[in-house]
C-alpha cells in the first residue's frame, strides 16, 4: 500500500493568546470546542486522545460507539504531541487501517511566543496511505488549519477584555 513518490507535508499554524500549558490542555481536552463537523461515526460528539505513548486517539459518537483514528506516539506536556493517522481512504471513504506501516504522522508543538503560543502542526509521511494517499492529504490540508483556527477561537474566550 505505500508509494514510493514522497508527498510534500501539510502544515499549518496558529498563535493563541495563553501558555503552552493551556493551550496544550485545550487542544487535547477540547472543553468547549467544536468537533469536526463529519468523522468516522458521521458527527462525533467527543474527540479522545489517551495521554501515554501508545494510547489510543479516537472519535466518540452521541451513542458512546468508538472509532479509532491512530495511536499516540509521543505525549510531552505541554510541549509536543505526535499522533500516527492511521485513517486511509478506501473506495472514497475515510477507514481506520490497523496496520501502522500505513499510517502517517502529525506532530503539534506547543511553542511559548510573545502574545501567548504558537501552535503548529506538521503532518507528514502521507505516502505511507498509498493510492488514497492524495485524499488524505486534500483533507489534512482543509482539516488542519480549521482545527488551529477552532482552538484559536476557543482559547480567546479564555483571556479577558477579547
Amino acid at each position: 500500500m505505500t508509494t514510493t513518490s514522497p508527498l510534500a507535508p501539510v502544515s499549518a499554524e496558529a498563535v493563541v493568546p495563553v501558555d503552552p500549558a493551556t493551550a496544550f490542555d485545550w487542544y487535547v481536552h477540547r472543553p468547549g470546542r467544536r468537533h469536526p463537523a463529519e468523522g468516522l461515526s458521521g458527527r462525533p460528539s467527543e474527540i479522545v486522545y489517551e495521554p501515554v505513548v501508545g494510547g489510543r486517539w479516537y472519535e466518540r459518537s452521541d451513542d458512546g460507539a468508538e472509532h479509532d483514528w491512530g495511536l499516540v506516539l509521543e505525549w510531552d506536556p505541554p510541549r509536543r504531541l505526535v499522533l500516527a493517522w492511521m485513517v486511509g481512504a478506501v473506495d472514497g471513504e475515510w477507514r481506520f487501517d490497523p496496520d501502522p506501516t500505513h499510517a502517517s504522522r502529525a506532530e503539534l508543538t506547543f511553542d511559548a511566543v510573545e502574545g501567548g503560543t504558537r501552535v503548529r502542526v506538521v503532518h507528514d509521511g502521507l505516502e505511507a496511505h498509498g493510492t488514497g494517499a492524495e485524499s488524505i492529504r486534500r483533507g489534512a490540508s482543509t482539516g488542519w488549519p480549521e482545527d488551529l483556527r477552532d482552538l484559536a477561537r476557543c482559547v480567546e474566550d479564555l483571556v479577558p477584555g477579547r
